[in-house]
């Protein structure tokens, strides 16, 4: 079974745009709900930081791979090759 490494790489862009759904509503209720003073801005704005900071360490090391790659798996059951 062969399959291109690209297929990982849009699995990981549809995780990406649901994460931001649900960090775009966890800002939404830190700010909307939480106490109206600095510790609150000050945790938002670590936490929506420590993300960037992901997101930048996340591209990153995706930026080095070759995604036009062909993956192939269960290479040795397709030839018959089983070690028994």
């Amino acid at each position: 079974m062969t399959f291109s490494l690209s297929i990982l790489f849009y699995i990981y862009l549809g995780f990406l745009v649901v994460w931001f759904g649900l960090f775009m509503v966890a800002l939404y209720h830190m700010l909307k709900f939480g106490f109206k003073n600095f510790m609150t801005l000050l945790s938002t704005f670590i936490f929506a930081g420590v993300a960037v900071l992901l997101i930048m360490a996340s591209s990153a090391f995706i930026s080095q791979i070759d995604w036009s790659l062909e993956i192939t798996l269960f290479s040795a059951v397709a030839n018959n090759n089983i070690g028994f």
